[in-house]
């Protein structure tokens, strides 16, 4: 049957069996989360509107951020 636990290899065994869940957890959220980028209904800008400088820019699907990046110089990697 089942072998008799003390209380130390109770907790060892509980706690590493929540460290493995909540690493779990973090690497299912970090790949969730890593996927590619799509324009949505309920993205904002974050930048007023100013894509010049923004740090969002590169993965911005934004009407004007893909303006921006059609016409700028400085959009497209040039000064």
């Amino acid at each position: 049957m089942a072998e008799d636990l003390s209380r130390r290899e109770f907790l060892r065994t509980a706690g590493r069996a929540i460290a493995l869940g909540g690493l779990g957890v973090l690497v299912f959220r970090l790949l969730r989360r890593g996927g590619v980028r799509r324009p949505s209904g309920t993205e904002t800008c974050v930048n007023d509107g100013l894509c010049r400088g923004c740090g969002a820019f590169a993965g911005c699907g934004l009407p004007a951020a893909l303006s921006a990046k059609a016409r700028a110089p400085w959009a497209r990697g040039r000064s």
